[in-house]
């Protein structure tokens, strides 16, 4: 049972790294050069033009993959966190 424990702890934490990094190096940068383009046209009172819908579709749709990729990671981190628990409360004798 070991093998289990440790390669579900393994992919599980693979998963939150890999997905934190999509988010750290691509999802982040975008959406946040997206959201300042964003409040560029709102400075300039263009708030009701087709190109501020575009980037709030945009900004929407990328914050939204963002917040899933977040998501996926604490669930990755979680499920680490439970079968590590597991296997040490597995060692101990009560």
């Amino acid at each position: 049972m070991p093998d289990i424990l440790s390669k579900t702890s393994e992919v599980s934490l693979f998963i939150a790294f890999v997905t934190t990094l999509l988010n750290l190096l691509y999802l982040e940068p975008k959406s946040t050069r997206v959201m300042f383009d964003r409040y560029s046209l709102e400075d300039d009172g263009k708030r009701e033009t087709e190109e501020y819908s575009k980037l709030a579709k945009k900004f929407g749709k990328l914050h939204g993959i963002s917040s899933l990729t977040n998501l996926v990671a604490l669930c990755g981190g979680v499920v680490h966190g439970v079968r590590l628990a597991s296997g040490l409360a597995g060692g101990l004798a009560v």
